[in-house]
């Protein structure tokens, strides 16, 4: 990120910008050396008499903004310069204006870019050093707050300027201030026609990691009707729907990539991975069926009459619930287990793909499990053990095959230590444990 804000550094050339006066105006002249002896406020108070006796000429307004300009910098709190800043934005423009409507302007008016580049790139610059230079950053104790001050000055000086923008949004992000980055980065996406693909992804990032994933939504389809070629937008649009709970709707958009590029694999892993997401979600939905109703099987041995009736009818509801979710899970499965498989035929070392095939048959084994703690036939759950513990073998092997790919992944090592256990394999559960760090 540091790397990052560093190419972000406005290059410019400072320039004089306290010209000899073009004027007759004796005020204007006395303003002048009152600036350069930093007496700004007898300067700013000459001016506006000047301005009372000739309020269509831009140069008494250009002089008033330079005094404001400097008095600005005369606080060594950036905090401080915010209302002397924003009276040299409107002094600058007003001058401006003035200045395209005198038939004969003066040489200065061709300084008045000059003068608010200058005066944002003082602030602008001292905000990059405090956010990316670490001897600058150490000399005190909110680097990062102090860079978001001198941004927000660069802003008040120069409202156009999409770099200050960007970068104010970086350091918030820096400063693990989501919705600040978030509202930089929309200011500065309205000052672009139109944003960049990468501006859209990022926004919805933000969004993603505040929790507004309605919000992350409605920008990655905003950068779709711009971006429709886009694989990453459509990717992360992908990734949205399936946390909004809009699970077809992802799944449909991640196929239609498969259907322009069929060879990719990276597309199929995106697929397969977004059908095991659903899976896993309704592996827990059925998860917390069966111990719901463990517990119901509980009360209805101690109830009677209408209330046993009624638990029961509860108990039977679930069942057909839990049996249609299942029903769904195993779709999914297959679904995500040929895309995947697909992926190692057209990759044969991706760790990835590996691991997610662990997980379909890890979460199968975790059902089977399920059906064995919740059945009151012991026959039947003597089944169910040697059931998912198959699929756990299953499940283990694919594990095994991403750590070869990756050994110095502990999450690999973590998950299959847990496996060897329950598979009573100690030895080799021991040694992952150790490959694990743990």
């Amino acid at each position: 990120m540091k790397h990052h804000l560093s190419k972000l550094l406005a290059a410019f050339l400072i320039v004089g910008v306290l010209a000899s006066c073009e004027s007759s105006d004796p005020l204007i002249s006395e303003a002048q050396k009152n600036i350069y002896t930093q007496n700004y406020d007898e300067a700013i108070a000459m001016l506006d008499s000047s301005i009372a006796t000739n309020p269509n000429s831009g140069l008494p307004y250009y002089y008033k903004a330079l005094a404001y300009s400097e008095k600005a910098l005369s606080f060594d709190d950036p905090a401080e310069r915010k209302p002397p800043y924003k009276n040299f934005r409107e002094s600058i423009v007003t001058a401006r204006e003035l200045f395209a409507g005198m038939e004969e302007t003066p040489d200065v008016a061709g300084d008045v870019n000059n003068l608010i580049l200058n005066t944002w790139g003082v602030e602008h610059n001292a905000a990059i050093e405090y956010a990316t230079d670490d001897s600058v950053a150490a000399t005190v104790e909110q680097p990062l707050k102090l860079a978001i001050n001198h941004l927000e000055n660069a802003i008040i000086v120069n409202p156009d300027s999409t770099l200050s923008y960007d970068v104010l949004s970086q350091v918030y992000y820096m400063d693990n201030n989501l919705q600040g980055a978030a509202n930089a980065l929309n200011q500065s996406m309205d000052l672009k026609n139109p944003p960049p693909a990468a501006d859209y992804e990022r926004l919805s990032a933000y969004y993603a990691n505040l929790n507004k994933v309605d919000s992350s939504v409605v920008v990655l389809e905003e950068g779709m009707e711009i971006y429709p070629d886009s694989v990453s937008l459509v990717q992360r649009l992908a990734d949205s729907y399936m946390q909004a709970g809009d699970r077809d709707r992802s799944i449909e958009l991640i196929q239609t990539l498969i259907e322009t590029d069929p060879s990719n694999p990276q597309y199929r892993l995106a697929l397969g991975t977004q059908l095991l997401q659903a899976t896993s979600e309704i592996s827990e939905q059925v998860s917390d069926n069966y111990d719901r109703i463990y517990e119901l099987q509980q009360e209805a041995r101690g109830a009677s009459g209408q209330a046993k009736e009624a638990l029961n009818e509860e108990i039977a509801e679930l069942e057909t619930e839990t049996a249609a979710l299942e029903a769904e899970i195993a779709e999914l499965s297959t679904l995500a287990e040929e895309e995947l498989t697909e992926v190692i035929e057209l990759r044969p070392n991706d760790d990835t793909a590996y691991n997610a095939l662990g997980i379909i048959y890890q979460n199968k084994s975790a059902a089977l499990f399920d059906k064995r703690n919740f059945t009151t036939d012991n026959q039947k759950a003597a089944e169910y053990d040697e059931m998912a513990k198959e699929e756990l073998t299953k499940a283990m092997e694919y594990y095994e095959q991403a750590a070869e790919l990756d050994p110095d992944n502990t999450q690999y090592w973590q998950t299959l230590s847990r496996i060897y256990v329950t598979l009573d394999m100690p030895e080799k559960a021991q040694e992952a444990m150790e490959k694990a760090g743990m």
